[in-house]
């Protein structure tokens, strides 16, 4: 060999070892090790927490906590002010303090980049938000807690953070995400003996069969009920038994191979065990649980001996929602042993103090069992009154919780939209370090250019190569995230932020003279298809309704998946348009022909609200694309309550706008029982049956 060759090969080993040595180095400072802990006081917490979220012994923790200072690692000063935080907004009821320190446990670990203390910060900041009523602003910290999940792989976190997310998320009535988290988290739990393992999957089962129930899937329920039940016992840790007795009794009830009888003698049990674990609580629930039985079975002598036991119970402790339910049965027995004006008068007064506490759903219940009483007692006008009263009752309870559904949602697409966008700016931050390491690496190059002049111009010309395809790759990997970014995953339609970024240069450049519409589509009966027929089934509904909507609109229109099974379409243009046989044909789309999924025929319709852009008789400066929405989803509402599969277009108003404005927006109901509204009603030429 000869020296030329020898030469050339210690310099490009020596280009090895430096570019080597550059990239370690920068990999260094980008992914520092911060998973440090204080092993001592981390044993100590394992020691001290009891089967909640906090420590049971509260001087003994503190005094732990008096050692957890700003140079303890993050990973354990996260836990251990975490514990703090958590018992604040739980056993001391400050939410305020709470949510102060968990603010300060989250600035303390971001800096420091460990995705384990940052995840576990978020979940803590989500528990206390949800249990200080500020559920919107706890499914936001949960969409921040989803970006650093994926790189956590401690089993106490991830039990932890998705255990919280599932709660949240199933509170808001999102089931299927609720679910998804349910299962990481019992994925989390480690396959060991120890007491905290079982509390951990008594609790996480106790959620899920509880989501179960709320499913109505009874069976499923039911199973998974009976096998943490033994496993409880078998295994000895006893504290979740009372809950998970009573929920059996209520599923008892609702299963035909169980029945009342069952449902009594398994809240029989539920008291001995609450007696035998000293939870009050649930000794009265289960009383009135078998005092509701009992009447239900026309057994009032025992029904009334049962919930006076509660009573006495309840009133001890002070047990304020309990007494008045208990209470609330004891009127109904006598009502239903014919003393109907003591009964009566006695549910009246106790309907009046539910009211005033504002929580319309136990109204509406002790409602609908006033009207029952009335109906005894041969009183039929009080009874009307009290079945019109319920059914405006149930109908604003609907309107709010849809309200509080779209709030939620949109709570947490604008999070995530921000989550994406950290994303971009990271992603951004990246091809400029690349871009600095490849400044950094032609530097060397030139620097070797010296001791060969062959070599430097070879490696020089395949790093310039190297270097090209990087910035080519990185730039189409950025092209292909900003087009994600505006595509639904499972259909492939443009998402809410396509619609948005239309919208919004639509209103900057529309013609005064142009006029646009919305049409605000919604799959009917959709959570019965997946009832029915599995999720599966339900996405392939989905694609194939978005291909048809694809194939069906024009080309100046843009189709989006508004969320779940809901739909819009922007209509840039409308003069040359019927709108009125376009909405026509687009429910005959959705009606006329089923959707196919593994050899069997889904029948689909629809429902829609059709509304101008701008609403006629006003301009894009006074009624907005955003609330053109919301009158389109009013629209589909009032179809929704006369039948669905049909249309309901918003043609105009009788009055003009400013009169009609507050009402409008706040009460769209009453403002279209007053006449003001022209609306046109578009029935589906296909009809629908089920």
């Amino acid at each position: 060999m000869n020296r030329f060759c020898r030469v050339s090969l210690h310099l490009m080993a020596l280009c090895c070892v430096v570019v080597s040595i550059t990239f370690t180095s920068v990999q260094a400072k980008a992914n520092p090790n911060a998973e440090n802990r204080d092993i001592a006081i981390e044993q100590a917490l394992d020691q001290l927490l009891g089967p909640g979220m906090h420590p049971l012994e509260s001087d003994e923790f503190h005094r732990l906590l008096a050692t957890v200072s700003d140079s303890t690692p993050v990973l354990t000063y996260v836990r251990a002010w975490g514990y703090r935080a958590l018992e604040l907004v739980h056993a001391e009821r400050d939410s305020e303090a709470a949510l102060a320190l968990a603010e300060h446990i989250l600035e303390r670990a971001l800096p420091t980049n460990s995705s384990v203390a940052i995840a576990e910060a978020y979940a803590i900041k989500a528990e206390v938000l949800a249990e200080s009523n500020q559920r919107q602003r706890a499914i936001s910290a949960i969409v921040d807690l989803d970006q650093w999940l994926p790189e956590v792989t401690d089993e106490r976190v991830l039990f932890f953070a998705h255990n919280v997310a599932a709660r949240i998320l199933h509170q808001a009535q999102q089931f299927e995400d609720a679910l998804v988290h349910y299962l990481a988290a019992q994925d989390a739990i480690a396959l060991n003996d120890g007491a905290q393992t079982l509390r951990r999957r008594q609790f996480l089962n106790l959620h899920i069969a509880r989501l179960q129930t709320e499913l109505e899937h009874f069976d499923s329920a039911m199973e998974l009920v009976e096998a943490t039940l033994e496993e409880a016992k078998r295994e000895r840790v006893f504290h979740r038994i009372p809950e998970l007795l009573l929920l059996k009794g209520y599923l008892q009830g609702n299963l035909p191979n169980h029945g009342a009888r069952a449902s009594l003698a398994t809240y029989g049990q539920t008291i001995e065990w609450a007696e035998r674990l000293g939870d009050s609580r649930r000794q009265v629930v289960a009383r009135n649980n078998m005092g509701s039985v009992h009447i239900q079975l026309e057994e009032y002598e025992e029904a009334r001996a049962v919930l006076l036991e509660g009573l006495a119970l309840a009133q001890a402790h002070g047990y304020v929602t309990e007494i008045y339910f208990i209470e609330f049965n004891l009127a109904d027995i006598d009502v239903k042993r014919g003393n109907y004006s003591y009964g009566i008068e006695r549910m009246q007064s106790l309907i009046a103090t539910m009211k005033q506490a504002d929580r319309p759903r136990d109204y509406a219940e002790m409602l609908s069992y006033l009207a029952t009483a009335y109906r005894l007692a041969g009183r039929y006008r009080e009874q009307a009154e009290a079945l019109e009263e319920l059914l405006q009752i149930r109908q604003t309870i609907f309107r709010s919780e849809r309200d509080q559904a779209l709030s939620e949602l949109q709570t947490r697409f604008e999070a995530q939209e921000k989550a994406q966008q950290i994303v971009l700016l990271q992603q951004e931050n990246e091809v400029q370090s690349q871009r600095i390491a490849n400044a950094s690496l032609q530097r060397l190059i030139v620097f070797l250019f010296a001791l060969s002049v062959i070599l430097a111009a070879l490696m020089l010309f395949f790093a310039y190569r190297a270097a090209q395809r990087t910035n080519r790759v990185l730039s189409e990997t950025n092209q292909d995230l900003k087009e994600q970014n505006l595509r639904d995953p499972l259909t492939q339609l443009a998402n809410r932020r396509a619609l948005q970024l239309a919208l919004s240069a639509y209103t900057q450049k529309a013609p005064s003279d142009e006029s646009a519409a919305l049409i605000l589509i919604d799959i009917d009966h959709f959570k019965t298809i997946n009832d029915s027929y599995g999720h599966a089934a339900g996405d392939a509904v989905l694609t194939s309704i978005s291909q048809r909507l694809l194939r069906f609109i024009h080309s100046d229109d843009l189709v989006v998946r508004w969320g779940g099974e809901e739909f819009v379409i922007f209509i840039p243009n409308t003069r040359s348009r019927d709108l009125q046989a376009f909405t026509r044909d687009l429910l005959a789309l959705f009606a006329s022909e089923p959707v196919t999924f593994e050899h069997r025929d889904i029948k689909v319709s629809a429902t829609a609200g059709v509304v101008d852009l701008p609403l006629r008789g006003t301009t894009l400066a006074h009624c907005s694309w955003e609330q053109s929405l919301r009158l389109a989803d009013s629209l589909l509402y009032l179809g929704k309550l006369h039948g669905r599969n049909q249309a309901h277009y918003l043609r105009g108003l009788h009055v003009p706008f400013a009169e009609v404005e507050e009402q409008l927006f706040n009460d769209f109901d009453d403002a279209n029982s007053q006449g003001w509204l022209e609306i046109e009603s578009i029935p589906s030429p296909v009809p629908v049956k089920r």
